[in-house]
């Protein structure tokens, strides 16, 4: 198999966003792309499973409909992402357990059948779309970066286990991309235009490609991606005087 040509590859969060984008970026790559997610609006694309990354049972299930579909599965892209952004103060439970079971949950159930599949096949690739949450802390963000530490953490850990079996994992830690994400759960704060300041879904759909087309003795452990406009120090400060709750789907 030349690069991604042919290859099947699932992507979660894939309705919209760096999720959708990823569909885009890999279809035109030549790969057969699966889009996964729990939003019914992915139905209008090709091959999509509507299914829930946090659910054990439906994660199951979706894994059997690949092979049975294509035969095979060579690659995942662990996208989805939900992010509820408030001082530690207002945390509320069932935003911590949401973004623990869509963060977390689902990263870990869909990777482990990705190495139970691709190890028995000889090989293929896991790319977990991380966030530099998952490298700083960041005020206003504390229970939504500490769901993506656990993220790196896991992906870190399984990309030396992946090792033993031929399968590779990459990490890829955006920075501020301007999504719905982004306008619906943070407050850009004085002066920060994310149209402006921040990547965008085409961008780190590229980084993604990227790491996935590098040849079979490449390992790409850890990209971070930044638009070289991306104010951090402005972004935050404005955070620390203003929070705002919301979120959606990244």
């Amino acid at each position: 198999m030349a690069g991604l040509q042919g290859a099947v590859a699932l992507v979660t969060g894939a309705a919209r966003g760096i999720g959708r984008a990823t569909v885009a970026a890999l279809t035109e790559a030549g790969a057969v792309v699966v889009p996964f997610d729990v939003d019914p609006a992915v139905g209008e694309l090709e091959h999509a499973i509507v299914a829930d990354v946090g659910d054990e049972g439906a994660v199951r299930s979706a894994v059997a409909t690949v092979l049975d579909r294509h035969g095979r599965w060579d690659v995942l892209v662990n996208n989805a992402g939900v992010g509820r952004h408030n001082p530690i103060t207002d945390i509320d439970v069932a935003d911590l357990d949401l973004m623990w079971s869509v963060n977390v949950r689902g990263t870990v159930l869909l990777t482990r059948e990705a190495f139970r599949v691709m190890g028995a096949a000889g090989g293929g690739q896991v790319l977990n779309v991380v966030s530099t949450a998952g490298l700083r802390g960041e005020p206003g963000e504390s229970a939504y970066c500490a769901t993506k530490a656990a993220v790196r953490g896991f992906t870190e850990a399984a990309a030396e286990e992946g090792r033993l079996i031929g399968v590779r994992v990459h990490g890829v830690y955006p920075a501020g991309v301007d999504t719905g994400f982004w306008r619906d759960a943070t407050v850009a704060g004085p002066g920060v235009d994310p149209a402006a300041a921040f990547l965008t879904a085409d961008d780190v759909a590229a980084a993604i490609v990227g790491c996935l087309l590098q040849p079979a003795h490449v390992h790409v452990p850890e990209v971070v991606v930044r638009a070289v406009t991306d104010a951090d120090t402005a972004r935050i400060a404005a955070k620390l005087s203003t929070f705002r709750t919301g979120a959606v789907a990244r």
